[in-house]
């Protein structure tokens, strides 16, 4: 009994120099200390076990890049899908009118523009600012907020159908002419091209924007819609007059 005891005590007594032997040569950097379990990594051998170890580790990560690529996936059909025009032209009236009724004036004007992006075929695109007369109109300021926004940020746009009133408008809006003469009258011409369902107000008129010595004076983009709009509005004044 005894001298197992002391066996027990001499292989305890090994042990324990075994260790202060491996502590010692961990200090003295001759061998590497050993991972704790906690840092121990399990090593993913199954295709399942690799997907999940990805996802536990990259899951936002691939989540916020979806969401990028989804979006950029969604901008850029918008963009392909999104239909360009040769020419656009802003309606600003005193007498509202809703967009349909503006379809058959796209396609007179039409008649008169050149396919600019080559597609094969010509789009005009005819903004809506009408406006009414009624001063408590709710839509009134948004629709007066949309033709600044107009005269301002889209250079594209330089031809104007207006009437008396929105004419007047301009005029006390700006210090010098908005158009680079007084606006034609729309005639005979261009009523009977209209829809007899869905008829525009007498009395339009069609002017062409300066841009000489405004903000869209060296606009490329005004630059180039000022010289197709003059075309258009020259073809227009010939076959009104």
């Amino acid at each position: 009994m005894l001298s197992e005891k002391r066996n027990d005590i001499i292989e305890e007594q090994r042990k324990a120099r075994e260790e202060y032997l491996k502590l010692k040569k961990m200090q003295q950097g001759e061998i590497k200390p050993q991972a704790k379990p906690s840092e121990v990594a399990i090593k993913p051998v199954t295709f399942k076990e690799k997907v999940q170890n990805y996802w536990y580790h990259f899951k936002v990560h691939t989540i916020l890049i979806g969401a990028v690529v989804a979006l950029l996936a969604i901008l850029i059909t918008q963009c392909a899908n999104r239909e360009k025009f040769d020419l656009t032209i802003m309606y600003f009236t005193y007498t509202p009118v809703i967009d349909s009724q503006l379809d058959a004036a796209e396609v007179y004007f039409e008649k008169y523009a050149t396919d600019i992006d080559k597609n094969g075929e010509v789009n005009v695109n005819i903004i809506n600012c009408s406006v009414s007369e009624d001063n408590r109109d709710a839509g009134r300021n948004t629709m007066f907020s949309k033709v600044q926004a107009v005269l301002v940020a889209e250079p594209e746009v330089v031809l104007y159908m207006v009437d008396d009133k929105s004419i007047e408008y301009f005029e006390n809006a700006f210090d010098t002419n908005l158009f680079i003469e007084e606006p034609m009258i729309l005639t005979k011409d261009f009523y009977v091209s209209l829809d007899e369902k869905l008829p525009l107000p007498d009395g339009l008129k069609l002017g062409l924007r300066v841009i000489d010595d405004t903000v869209f004076e060296n606009n490329e983009t005004a630059i180039k819609s000022f010289k197709e709009a003059k075309v258009v509005y020259e073809k227009v004044k010939k076959q009104n007059g």
